[in-house]
């Protein structure tokens, strides 16, 4: 008895060091950070500024590898069947919870085959119209939608996206009728408000700006749950509409089984991140928040945003194939 109590000792005391090394000794090589979307948008530049203050902090590159498609879907599906030894990181935005909620028959499941790292980033969206639009602020819009019920339309970069599903939210939460018209990504949908094609739209901030200094569009309010310090002059939607929140976020995952001291490092190193002067004032125009979570936090966030997308999908009754 006692030999064998001495040898279970050694071997627990083995486990325990190596669990204690594993967060120094991690990383030894590159690590890739597959990014589900295309190189180019403001979700690629955050990823890229992000993987440079990494590479400087663990010491070792941290490479981008974009693999778009599908709705964030393909490069999603990647992340989760790579090997779970933390050189495979996974970076997401609200698509991951979007398709967790409305997609069907995902060939991973969006909370199982995957452990949460952290938040990076959140963002709000910006209402904006066409100037010919007869409003000069969130309520005299509302009035106007909803004494002309379904005559004006809205831009979105497609169904399931977050300007379709944020101004879905509008309608239904201030219980007013406009008609969605879908383009092929936010340039395009731009170039419809633009154009007169459409008549509103959800936008980044930074697609935004430039069109609102040389006042080719009018911002009425932000998406987010507070005011922006991006658009100090602008309201909140949720001042006119209550418990309205459309917010753009960023975050990252690792495949399911990754070690937990690894988990750790990435989220000490993201933390030393969203404290580098220069990513926060290039992030900074878009109204950009850098809140700190741990992995449990960021998980019962994910937890949460899944849930609020599955209540609007049953009461849009919409499915995305």
């Amino acid at each position: 008895m006692p030999t064998t109590i001495f040898f279970t000792g050694i071997v627990l005391l083995t486990c325990w060091q190596t669990a204690g090394a594993a967060a120094p000794s991690y990383p030894a090589r590159p690590i890739r950070m597959i990014a589900p979307i295309s190189a180019g948008g403001g979700a690629d530049v955050a990823a890229r500024l992000l993987a440079k203050s990494l590479t400087d902090t663990l010491q070792q590159q941290v490479i981008i590898d974009n693999r778009p498609g599908g709705g964030s879907i393909i490069g999603t599906t990647a992340a989760a069947s790579a090997t779970p030894d933390g050189y495979t990181i996974l970076w997401i935005s609200g698509a991951h919870a979007i398709n967790a909620a409305f997609a069907r028959n995902l060939p991973y499941d969006s909370i199982k085959s995957f452990e949460p790292v952290t938040l990076f980033a959140k963002m709000p969206l910006v209402l904006v119209i066409h100037p010919s639009l007869n409003a000069k602020t969130m309520p005299e819009l509302l009035a106007l939608l909803r004494s002309q019920p379904g005559k004006f339309n809205y831009a979105s970069s497609g169904i399931g996206s977050a300007s379709h599903l944020g101004l879905e939210m509008l309608k239904l939460y201030a219980r007013v009728d406009m008609v969605n018209v879908s383009y092929k990504g936010a340039a395009p949908s731009i170039a419809g408000l633009l154009g007169g094609e459409v008549q509103m739209a959800l936008l980044g901030p930074l697609s935004v700006k430039p069109h609102l200094a040389s006042g080719k569009v009018r911002a009425l309010a932000v998406s987010t749950a507070k005011r922006s310090a991006a658009f100090p002059g602008l309201p909140a939607i949720g001042e006119s509409v209550p418990k309205y929140e459309m917010t753009s976020w960023y975050g990252m995952l690792a495949p399911r089984g990754v070690p937990r001291a690894v988990i750790e490092r990435l989220n000490t190193a993201v933390a030393a991140a969203q404290t580098d002067r220069v990513l926060e004032d290039t992030l900074a125009p878009e109204g950009a928040e850098l809140p700190r979570m741990t992995p449990q936090q960021f998980g019962q966030y994910l937890d949460t945003e899944i849930a609020r997308y599955a209540e609007l999908r049953t009461r849009l009754d919409l499915r995305l194939e």
